[in-house]
């Protein structure tokens, strides 16, 4: 299986958004990645409608979505317009979690099921047939800068063995070695942010950044 890289844009230069789309599309990767926060996950706000909507203008490349907001459901028919091919909320957000599934499969979009690293896999089984992806975060608010846990890698083991039928993603402070990790727990999809915006030279190495992940399943 290829590793499919989903570059996060709050991780861009937020002021060069236009710049970073542009430079992103010669990488032809599989989405870009917007995480829309209300604070309700993590201290902080990122992306509102009309940015995303200009983002969705700006770029071919599709887009993936993960609704860190304590109410997804408007935010589901407020980006059906935009298309995005995935679409994630948080676990945690959800009494029913099967019914938000269902409308974010209605919009044509990949239902995706977040879930935060305390959260229990196991009581979440049932949804396996509604869920296309399942996102493990693989970081959390955690003081040193959302560092990877790697005790988490077990947790992708785990979603790949209970959800058979769903593409496994992982997200959080991912980089070269952890990427190798998390792919051979079975993690094929995954979400990047400094390890392709940030390096030591700036915001311009986009592409000698995301090579360093192309390849991973042939090692």
């Amino acid at each position: 299986m290829d590793i499919m890289i989903h570059p996060s844009l709050a991780s861009a230069n937020q002021l060069e958004l236009g710049t970073a789309l542009r430079r992103l599309a010669t990488l032809a990767p599989a989405s870009v990645h917007l995480d829309i926060e209300d604070t309700s996950f993590i201290r902080n706000i990122t992306f509102g409608l009309k940015t995303v909507a200009q983002v969705a203008a700006a770029t071919r490349i599709p887009l993936s979505i993960h609704l860190m907001v304590a109410n997804p459901f408007p935010w589901v028919e407020w980006l059906k317009p935009l298309n995005p091919a995935w679409i994630f909320v948080q676990a945690e957000a959800l009494a029913n979690p099967a019914e938000i599934l269902t409308l974010i499969r209605a919009t044509g979009a990949k239902a995706g099921l977040a879930f935060n690293p305390v959260t229990l896999l196991s009581c979440y089984g049932y949804l396996a047939s509604f869920a296309d992806s399942i996102m493990v975060m693989t970081s959390e608010p955690d003081g040193y800068g959302q560092a990877f846990n790697p005790r988490l890698v077990e947790k992708v083991q785990q979603a790949a063995s209970l959800f058979r039928q769903s593409e496994i993603w992982a997200d959080g402070g991912i980089d070269l070695p952890s990427a190798k990790l998390l792919y051979q727990a079975g993690a094929q999809h995954l979400v990047l942010g400094r390890a392709i915006f940030g390096s030591d030279n700036g915001f311009n190495n986009y592409a000698a950044n995301a090579a360093k992940f192309r390849g991973l399943e042939h090692e």
